[in-house]
C-alpha cells in the first residue's frame, strides 16, 4: 500500500508539472518539444544511477553525451525529477566530496524491472539521437550548433587534451566564427 501511495503522489506532481507523457518531443514524437517525456526522464535517471551513483550535474552531462549533444536536460527539469525519484523511495542521497550523490534503492531496482520495456525504448531513442549526426535538413542551424558543441566538448574532454590540442580547438572555432561573420 505504501508504494501505491508514493505512485499517486508522483502522478499528482507530474500533473502539476505539466504531464508525464512518454516519447513526446524532439527525437521521439512531435517536433520542437522535449526529447524525453517526464516519465521517460525519471526512468532514464534511475537507470543511470543504477549503473553508478551520480550527482545531478553528472546526470545532465551523461544524458547530453548519450544523445550526441542533441538533448541536455536543464537543471530546472533534472532536479525536480531527482526529487520525485527520492520521494518515491527509488533513490537515496548521500553526501560525497561535498556533493549530493544519488544511489538507487531496492525499490528503485524493482521499478527498473517493472519498466524494463520502457527503459529499453528510451535507450533506443537516445541511441537514435546519437546516430543522428547529420541533420536531414541542411538548413537546420540549431542541430548543426548542437553537433558542433558536442564535438568541441568531446574533443576537449579527451584525456589527451593537452594545451596544444585545446589551442587548436580554439583556433578552429575562431576561424569558423570569422567565416560565419563574413557572410553578413
Amino acid at each position: 500500500m505504501h508504494g501505491q501511495h508514493r505512485r499517486e503522489r508522483w502522478h499528482m506532481k507530474m500533473h502539476r508539472m505539466g504531464g508525464h507523457g512518454r516519447g513526446m518531443g524532439r527525437g521521439g514524437g512531435r517536433p520542437g518539444g522535449r526529447a524525453l517525456g517526464h516519465g521517460d526522464l525519471r526512468l532514464l535517471i534511475l537507470s543511470l544511477i543504477a549503473e553508478t551513483p551520480r550527482h545531478g550535474y553528472d546526470l545532465i552531462q551523461e544524458i547530453e553525451t548519450r544523445t550526441g549533444g542533441t538533448y541536455k536536460p536543464s537543471p530546472g527539469v533534472m532536479y525536480p525529477a531527482l526529487e520525485i525519484i527520492q520521494d518515491l523511495g527509488w533513490a537515496e542521497v548521500r553526501q560525497e566530496n561535498g556533493k549530493k550523490t544519488f544511489h538507487i534503492t531496492a525499490e528503485g531496482e524493482a521499478e527498473l524491472v517493472r519498466e524494463a520495456a520502457t527503459i529499453e525504448a528510451v535507450r533506443t531513442r537516445l541511441a537514435d539521437l546519437l546516430r543522428a549526426d547529420e541533420s536531414a535538413d541542411p538548413t537546420d542551424i540549431r542541430s548543426a550548433m548542437h553537433r558542433l558543441r558536442h564535438a568541441v566538448i568531446s574533443a576537449a574532454r579527451e584525456t589527451s587534451a593537452d594545451e596544444a590540442r585545446q589551442r587548436r580547438i580554439v583556433e578552429i572555432l575562431a576561424a569558423a566564427k570569422d567565416e560565419i561573420a563574413g557572410l553578413g
